[in-house]
């Protein structure tokens, strides 16, 4: 695992030093600037696999002339390395694996890749520059491009440091932001950089000429058979992708929150590793929040070598300064992954296996329900649900969740409608009141139509908050502390068989949630702790905005000039500070928070209007 980085163009030398050294968290056991043809590459590296100083990044072919520069995990590179079927070889990384890959298949290379990669190779042939993205989005890569040069890194914060990057906000990366909780690729909170959305590459040439490209994935058939016999094939995938995903030079861990899909990570780690792993988990005092009782039952279970990080108002605001400084971009999510990963760092942990994912694919999520509900009301029933939803009133004086059903009453209530209004996190009318212009629909989520509602809802949660919020804060938080987070559930090949499987097999009333997996895991978990309802993973937001931390939101919430700064109205962010003072749960914490991380993100990052 790395940071990569590079200017093609008007090339800098001293512009990619500096790039290098922002993303030094992100590989602190080497650094590389190398120049070839018209580019200049750099990488910091994080040694995983093959630690000897054989993966030196940049990395050169020398039958091909071509470079790399590479960020990721290929999980199957040993048996792409038995089909290239190479004379020679430097390393037993997988870098060069995935370099003499181009070399031999070029762009169709990145298809066979299974795993987790943001990579730049230099077509010396071509003269060509080369930036893919793997399919799901696990890694980041950003890039700016004006006449003179073409710029990327591993992140947003690296272009920044080269520069060359001017530090203006982008109108829409900020509707984006408030809309979502975070921004949405291609775009970003900072003016013309923009994300490489997953599954694409871009080539650019001498002429700084870009040209986008999505890899040819084949799509799975709809499967109709025997439910028994899926869930059996089901648990050898499972298996499969854990095994996969332990590939590793260093020490590994597992985050275990207590919840079904972390517990059913460490159910399956025991059935393909004879090794005890290392177990962590984030405890709370405040018992509504805390999952300490089931983590620890699965712990014990499983015989893990487990520690809590008990972490309390008062420790969070000694290092909010710190968690914040590390976020890449704005966003409402990610404080509880910085914490648990600084703690598994500190116990000699490189890599930290997370049962991130499965919500999305395992229909885990409300608007799984929530979608089929209204897919199965009769005309009459949503005439009437809208009538009585008072035309408006509930969403300008309700809760959001009474502001929400107004919506989705008023909406086609397609699958995606259903999805966006579930995820949203500020409305039109309130992003235009916050910042006094028109909102556009800036979602640019590409997903294949189906007619399978769950199978839909699904696709749209992976490539929207999956990849916009989870993937990209787990990447940066855990990188923060030189930490590489692997998501077994979040493999391509899993993903493609679970989405071929019929959608009610994944959602039953009466079977609890997330009836599949808890079948698939049935042998090995209890069927009391898979049918009790789900918590979800987040910090005491709520009280702790309302305690301690209160004073630390208010001085950012209500002061006029520090909002006027990222172009917000001060009377409408303070009625919504206000109203969550008053009524918490109808207004919720992420709101307030969400504005509050906007602001403080663009102060340490000097980020200025247009």
């Amino acid at each position: 695992m790395c940071s990569i980085s590079g200017i093609l163009g008007r090339v800098s030398r001293d512009a990619v030093v500096r790039m290098n050294r922002a993303q030094q968290h992100r590989g602190p056991d080497d650094c590389g600037v190398a120049s070839c043809g018209g580019v200049i590459l750099g990488n910091t590296r994080l040694a995983i696999i093959d630690t000897s100083t054989a993966g030196h990044q940049p990395m050169s072919d020398p039958q091909t002339g071509n470079w790399i520069t590479y960020n990721g995990e290929t999980y199957n590179f040993k048996d792409l390395r038995r089909e290239l079927d190479q004379e020679t070889r430097a390393s037993n990384t997988d870098t060069e694996v995935v370099l003499q890959a181009y070399g031999k298949w070029g762009l169709d290379a990145f298809a066979r890749l299974r795993g987790m990669f943001a990579l730049a190779i230099w077509d010396n042939q071509k003269q060509t520059l080369v930036l893919a993205r793997d399919p799901l989005g696990i890694k980041p890569l950003y890039y700016y491009a004006d006449h003179e040069q073409f710029i990327f890194a591993s992140e947003l914060r690296a272009l920044l440091a080269s520069e060359l990057v001017p530090r203006k906000l982008s109108a829409a990366g900020v509707d984006s932001y408030l809309a979502n909780g975070s921004v949405e690729a291609p775009l970003t909170i900072i003016d013309n950089v923009k994300q490489l959305m997953p599954g694409h590459c871009l080539q650019v040439n001498e002429r700084l000429e870009l040209r986008e490209i999505e890899f040819t994935i084949p799509t799975p058939e709809s499967i109709d058979g025997n439910r028994d016999e899926a869930v059996a094939r089901l648990r050898s995938e499972l298996e499969e992708s854990v095994r996969l995903h332990l590939v590793s030079d260093v020490p590994l861990g597992v985050f275990l929150s207590g919840g079904m899909d972390s517990s059913a990570l460490v159910g399956l780690l025991s059935r393909v590793s004879d090794q005890r792993p290392k177990t962590f988990s984030v405890v709370f005092d405040e018992a509504a929040y805390t999952e300490a009782p089931f983590s620890r039952a699965i712990a014990e279970r499983f015989n893990t070598d487990h520690s809590e990080i008990r972490l309390s108002e008062d420790r969070l605001l000694e290092i909010l300064p710190t968690a914040i400084a590390a976020i890449d971009q704005p966003t409402m999510d990610g404080i509880n992954t910085f914490v648990v990963s600084s703690a598994v760092k500190r116990e000699g942990i490189t890599v930290a296996l997370s049962g991130l994912g499965g919500d999305e694919l395992f229909a885990g999520y409300p608007s799984f329900r929530r979608a089929l509900k209204f897919g199965a009301m009769s005309p009459a029933s949503k005439r009437f649900l809208r009538a009585a939803s008072g035309v408006g009133k509930f969403a300008l004086n309700g809760s959001v969740q009474r502001q929400k059903f107004w919506q989705l009453m008023n909406s086609p209530g397609l699958p995606e409608d259903v999805y966006r209004i579930s995820r949203q996190l500020f409305s039109k009318a309130a992003i235009t009141g916050m910042t006094a212009r028109a909102v556009n629909n800036h979602s640019s989520n590409g997903h294949r139509h189906d007619s399978d509602i769950v199978n839909a809802i699904s696709r749209l949660e992976m490539c929207g908050y999956m990849t916009n919020t989870l993937l990209r804060d787990t990447d940066v938080m855990s990188m923060a502390h030189s930490l590489e987070v692997r998501v077994p559930f979040v493999d391509l090949k899993l993903i493609d068989y679970v989405l071929s499987l019929p959608g009610e097999w994944k959602v039953r009333d009466a079977s609890g949630p997330k009836p599949l997996l808890a079948d698939v895991m049935s042998d090995l978990l209890p069927r009391e702790f898979m049918s009790r309802p789900k918590m979800g993973f987040t910090l005491p937001f709520e009280k702790w905005m309302q305690g301690k931390m209160r004073a630390e939101i208010s001085a950012v919430l209500e002061d006029e000039k520090r909002l006027s700064l990222v172009g917000l109205s001060s009377e409408m962010v303070g009625k919504v500070w206000r109203r969550f003072l008053e009524k918490p749960k109808a207004v919720g914490w992420s709101r307030p928070w969400a504005i509050y991380v906007l602001v403080k993100w663009c102060e340490v990052n000097n980020i200025v209007r247009q």
